[in-house]
């Protein structure tokens, strides 16, 4: 219970932006452990494909009616072999297919990312209604009435310190995320170049 009172007399301290500031910060928590944990299992898979082609040539990636196959798999599905008949044409195939799937693949790694650069943007606006409150003070009563005024700066402090050190987690996380799967993306392509390598087109057209 000493938790709760503390925490809502911290919220009070920063006034109606907090609130928002602290919903903003759960919905972007929720949205980076799920991209996370997705992406995470997307690496998984598609390293355990790729260590099978390479202990087994004959081995290739399907589609298996679960959720737990690996970009991979996706591709080789996806892709029209008949029409593969060098690099360049596989280089394309996978520029295509790619552009088709990665919106699926990101998720939603674009909100957070705007999640991100929002968090300061509400801090600075809990700034500014803060001293719109201290001016009104002063409107009002003057410079006598300090701790009036002493609420309406810390009010104005508290937003920006709070949407700043919200932000910059948010944003490095992110960034982590988004370069493995960057990782996942570049294990699927060089998979798919070893897979044309080892003769598939011949067996999908024979």
């Amino acid at each position: 219970m000493n938790f709760y009172y503390s925490f809502m007399a911290f919220m009070d301290k920063g006034g109606p932006v907090m609130w928002v500031i602290f919903v903003t910060a759960w919905v972007a928590l929720v949205m980076l452990v799920e991209r996370s944990l997705r992406i995470h299992r997307w690496y998984q898979s598609a390293q355990r494909d790729q260590l099978a082609m390479d202990k087994n040539k004959d081995y290739r990636p399907v589609l298996n009616g679960s959720r737990q196959h690996s970009p991979i798999a996706v591709l080789v599905d996806r892709v029209d072999w008949k029409d593969v008949r060098d690099q360049d044409d596989i280089a394309k195939q996978l520029s295509v297919q790619l552009s088709e799937i990665l919106p699926r693949l990101e998720g939603s790694l674009p909100t957070i990312a705007i999640i991100g650069g929002l968090l300061p943007m509400l801090g600075l606006l809990g700034t500014v209604t803060g001293m719109i409150s201290v001016f009104e003070v002063i409107a009002l009563h003057g410079t006598g009435d300090p701790q009036e005024m002493a609420h309406g700066i810390s009010q104005a402090l508290l937003t920006t310190a709070s949407g700043l050190v919200i932000a910059i987690p948010v944003i490095f996380a992110h960034h982590l995320i988004v370069r493995k799967l960057r990782v996942v993306l570049s294990i699927t392509e060089q998979s798919m170049h070893v897979i044309y390598a080892q003769g598939i087109k011949e067996r999908a057209t024979a």
